[in-house]
């Protein structure tokens, strides 16, 4: 078996990208202005976000390498804002390199140099700047026990502070920049003068320092400690004052208000509390208590002073989510947080054909909580994936099982129809091997049963090994298992620590690089050959045990979509899987990297024959290429693209030089946009093109390119009254750029426009002409005019006309339905907006999708049927905003004998040609290939168009509450309403273009 090379610091890393962190957040950092918030992370990303919205403005990455190199421990603002400082492990050859501390510029454009401030011994775990933003104070880790102070400007260390005997997680200085305040794991804190002379050790903690803050007046200084204390201090002196109060976990951070009144605390390490306090100061009395994060936090801030209300930011628990809550009342004013969860369980199937999951922590027994923390819910066909299928399965593990059994896949992409790791609901455990704590005399455990920094290894109940974790590898235990003959155990730690170690010596056997976040699952395959691990990185990932190769992670989103790759970057994905995850191409240590989603690079990557012949082959990609292509017609032959390449094919980088601001505010009806192209390797730019609202301007909007790497396109845009989402794109002969994004609001002067106009065709098939080959349904007719009087109460309020055709069972015939596709084209303008509504059967037939119409045959589809092709081609005439509703994903379509010809409905693919051909739709879907539309006598609807007429007529979709809903506020409400509805065996499939504005679907004032 071949194994992979190390990649380079110049190798493309395939990385996930949820919308949000998915390891520890370690800082939270309001801008001086309030309006941002800055969250760093031990997932190597800086994520700022618009406090008022809650939506992600920016992503920032740094250089990063394999396991820990890249992750961010401590970051630090400037005063004015505009220089950001991180620290942590950073990627680099030398310790230097890994040791630095990263300066940001943000008002700088994303390809400018970044300053480097080396000097440290070791990772850095803590920063502050000054008041005046001149000087950076910087915090180590083992083996430095160092705090430095730099000079921004030159980069240049004035004074290295000692004196800690541990790792120093905490810097402050004093509001008037006289002070400076180290907290230390040796348990004490020092105060030192502004050029870090020392002036006292402060001494009274009888644990950890982890947390110091001066309060805004500079009277007082503020400890937080493992010993869940907060201490009060004299600022000037260094004299103890009182212990302001005490929690029920060990103290994480410590944030105060700008009025120097009140204090936040984060917490860790605890099972009792999971609680952020609000205590006054200097009373020490308990103001408010914040119990919304289920795990440890250990990010907090206040907003400033231009904020009101005043407003508290805590970034942790177990979805890495950031909560920004009023500190006053703890009202939750946003949650930020991306799709993922924390895999809290893992097992592999016994018959080892599959790997199962879940994401709830439910611990049925805190005795074995190492062992077992919660259900499996979601599994994920190895064998089919292989290219097995039913009774010929081999007993053996799935991966790396004989090619010679690869069977001819299921559908036109290569995927069995159970390649999907959001379908089946439940699972029982009995199927699956979860984690093993004794094999014969042989039994493992920590110290004291629960999560600990020491392993034990019992022979006849007699410890005969014992393993610990510090700092530098993993700090605790947090999941184990023993392999099946009882010869190896395998423990995951903190902060993505994998590791097998061999039982009879008690000796470290090897390392398992790839998670980022704590390691909180483990189970081995039935034979021993294969491990499986879930972790809170959001992640499930498949080894080789033996070797610890990495054969293939599963990313499965909280929405319903997933995605699944190798390590050399061939995916297989749900319809808008690959953009949960994307090329980071590192630009050096002095420069921030790149990121590409991979649906840039879907032709070349987006392979699933692939991924199910790698795993077939045990991880031999040039023979699961040669596989697959074995299967695939002369045009569809996979020609092996490797990490190295994408560098070389990448899309040009979009500027836009005129209007400068992101977000801008004008009573013209007229804009002049400027905008910048410039390759990024040696492939000319090709094409610039803008849309305005998702639509390309009446006249020069697109500009074609000849044998230049920098394009420049000026043009004229004519504005809608109200919002416009301007979006500037470029392409290569390769692939295109994602949207660089401008959002104009046009405030008209002139008297209000008169609306839009909306065209709405609702089509609903309960009844079918040939019931001895179609099954009828209950419901999709009363879906349809459902949706069709929701819509029709719209007109007069957000429309100014709502013209519709209603076609149901015989009047949804083949020609009724291509009549009604015909008088959208015909009366629909560029000012209005068009819904198409879908309900009923669909079927795929030759790789073809069809919804069936009322007088559908199966056996002659091509003729009976609705092609799908005639729904892009209607989609991509309509010249306004397009809107898709579809159901068609009910089960038990063909009643009698199956046709040799009939496939299982693929939903999916046809969403992804739309995509491709159409462009620019807003498309929701009731599920996913392998889930049932669910309907039910109480709802009088299926479960998609309840939610929907719920949002909408029930008015809970309006999240913000302004009277208006949204599409994706919409599209939210529907994601959520229908996987409670159906008790999870549902998830809706959704794709809101980037570029397409958030406009409002109805108002409900």
């Amino acid at each position: 078996m071949p194994n992979l090379p190390t990649p380079s610091e110049s190798t493309p890393q395939l990385v996930i990208d949820t919308g949000g962190h998915k390891a520890m957040i370690r800082d939270v950092i309001f801008t001086p202005d309030g309006r941002q918030l800055i969250s760093v992370s031990n997932d190597k990303t800086i994520r700022i976000w618009d406090t008022g919205s809650g939506e992600l403005v920016r992503t920032l990455r740094g250089q990063t390498g394999a396991g820990h190199e890249g992750k961010l421990y401590a970051g630090a603002l400037s005063p004015d804002g505009r220089w950001l400082a991180v620290g942590g492990l950073l990627a680099g050859s030398s310790r230097e390199q890994k040791t630095a501390i990263r300066l940001i510029d943000l008002e700088a454009p994303p390809d400018a140099p970044l300053q480097l401030l080396k000097g440290h011994g070791n990772a850095i775990a803590s920063l502050a700047f000054s008041p005046d933003g001149k000087r950076l104070l910087s915090g180590s880790g083992v083996s430095d026990l160092s705090a430095r102070l730099w000079d921004v400007e030159s980069g240049k260390t004035l004074k290295v502070l000692s004196g800690h005997t541990g790792e120093i997680y905490a810097v402050a200085f004093s509001p008037d920049g006289e002070r400076l305040v180290t907290g230390s794991y040796d348990k004490t804190l020092r105060l030192w003068d502004k050029d870090g002379n020392p002036i006292k050790v402060l001494a009274g903690h009888t644990d950890k320092v982890r947390a110091a803050a001066f309060t805004p007046d500079g009277k007082y200084l503020l400890s937080g400690s493992d010993d869940q204390t907060i201490r009060l201090w004299d600022a000037g002196t260094g004299a103890f004052i009182q212990q302001l109060a005490e929690q029920d976990s060990r103290v994480s951070s410590l944030a105060i208000s700008p009025d120097g009144k009140k204090m936040l605390t984060g917490h860790s390490r605890t099972i009792a509390e999971r609680v952020n306090h609000v205590f006054a100061i200097p009373s020490g009395k308990r103001l408010l208590r914040f119990t919304e994060h289920k795990n440890i936090v250990l990010a907090t801030a206040i907003s400033p002073d231009a904020q009101k209300p005043t407003l508290a930011a805590t970034g942790g628990g177990s979805a890495m989510e950031i909560y920004l809550w009023d500190l006053a009342t703890g009202e939750i004013r946003h949650k930020l947080v991306g799709k993922g969860n924390p895999i809290w369980s893992v097992g592999f199937a016994r018959d080892g054909g599959s790997l199962a999951w879940g994401k709830e922590q439910n611990i049925p027994d805190w005795s074995k909580m190492l062992f077992n923390k919660g259900p499996l819910q979601h599994h994920f066909q190895l064998r089919r994936a292989a290219g097995w299928t039913g009774s010929n399965a081999p007993e053996s593990s799935a991966p790396g099982a004989s090619p010679q059994q690869h069977a001819t896949p299921q559908d036109g992409n290569g995927m069995d129809t159970d390649f999907d790791p959001t379908w089946g609901g439940r699972i029982t455990d009995e199927s699956y091997l979860r984690a093993i704590e004794q094999v014969g005399v042989i039994r493992i455990r920590t110290a004291d049963g629960q999560i600990h920094p020491t392993l034990e290894i019992l022979e006849d109940g007699q410890v005969v090994h014992t393993i610990t974790r510090g700092p530098t590898d993993g700090n605790d235990h947090r999941s184990l298992t023993l392999t099946p003959d009882g010869r190896t155990v395998v423990s995951g730690g903190m902060n993505g620590f994998l590791t097998s170690f061999d039982v009879a010596t008690g000796k470290k056997r090897q390392d398992f690089i790839g998670h980022t976040g704590d390691v909180l699952a483990v189970a081995p395959s039935p034979d021993g050959r294969f491990l499986v691990s879930g972790s809170a990185d959001q992640t499930v990932r498949l080894w080789e045990l033996a070797t610890g190769k990495a054969l293939l992670t599963i990313f499965p989103a909280a929405d319903g979509e997933w995605v699944a790759w190798t390590p050399e970057g061939y995916y297989t994905a749900s319809l808008n899987g690959d953009r949960l995850i994307g090329w980071h191409i590192n630009q050096g240590e002095n420069k921030l990297a790149r990121y590409y989603p991979a649906e840039r690079f879907a032709g070349r990557f987006r392979k699933p024959r692939v991924v199910a012949n790698y795993l077939a082959t045990g991880g031999d990609i040039d023979e699961a290429i040669r596989l697959a292509n074995l299967e695939l017609p002369p045009r569809e032959q996979v020609t092996r693209t490797d990490m190295a390449d994408i560098p070389d094919i990448a899309p040009p980088e979009v500027f836009i030089g005129e209007p400068f601001d992101q977000r801008i505010t004008t009573d013209k009806a007229h804009l002049t946009l400027k905008a910048e192209a410039r390759s990024v390797n040696e492939e000319p730019v090709t094409e610039i093109w803008i849309t305005v609202n998702g639509r390309l301007p009446d006249k020069d909007g697109v500009k074609r390119f000849k044998n230049t790497r920098q394009a420049r396109f000026e043009t004229s845009l004519s504005l809608d009254p109200g919002e416009n989402r301007i979006a500037v794109c470029a392409r290569n002969r390769h692939t295109s750029s994602g949207p660089q994004l401008l959002e104009v609001t046009r405030q008209d002067p002139e008297p209000e426009p008169l609306k839009s106009n909306l065209y709405v065709l609702a089509i609903g098939v309960s009844r079918y002409k040939h019931t001895e080959k179609v099954r009828d349904l209950d419901y999709p007719h009363w879906d349809a005019e459902g949706v069709a009087d929701m819509l029709r109460a719209q007109e007069g309020r957000l429309y100014g006309r709502v013209a519709y055709r209603l076609c149901t069972n015989d009047k949804a015939d083949r020609d009724g339905i291509l009549d009604g596709l015909d008088w959208l084209v015909r009366e629909s303008t560029q000012h209005d907006v068009s819904v198409i509504f879908l309900a009923g059967h669909g079927t795929s037939q030759r790789d073809n999708y069809y919804f069936l119409s009322h007088d559908a045959d199966p056996d002659h589809l091509p003729r009976t049927g609705i092609l799908w092709f005639y729904l892009q081609d209607t989609l991509k005439q309509l010249p306004g905003t397009r809107w898709l509703l579809i159901d068609t994903c009910h089960a038990g379509m063909i009643a009698g004998k199956r046709d040799a010809a009939q496939e299982d409905a693929d939903i999916t693919e046809a969403l992804r040609a739309l995509q491709k051909a159409a462009g620019h739709v807003a498309v929701m879907a009731a599920a996913g290939d392998q889930e049932e539309s669910r309907e039910h006598s109480d709802w009088k609807h299926g479960a998609f168009t309840r939610a929907l007429i719920d949002g909408v007529e029930g008015k809970h979709a309006d999240h913000d509450k302004d009277g208006h809903i949204g599409i994706r506020e919409l599209d939210r409400y529907i994601t959520e309403r229908v996987k409670e509805l159906t008790e999870g065996r549902q998830h809706t499939i959704t794709d809101i273009p980037e570029d397409m504005p958030n406009f409002p679907v109805a108002m409900v004032d």
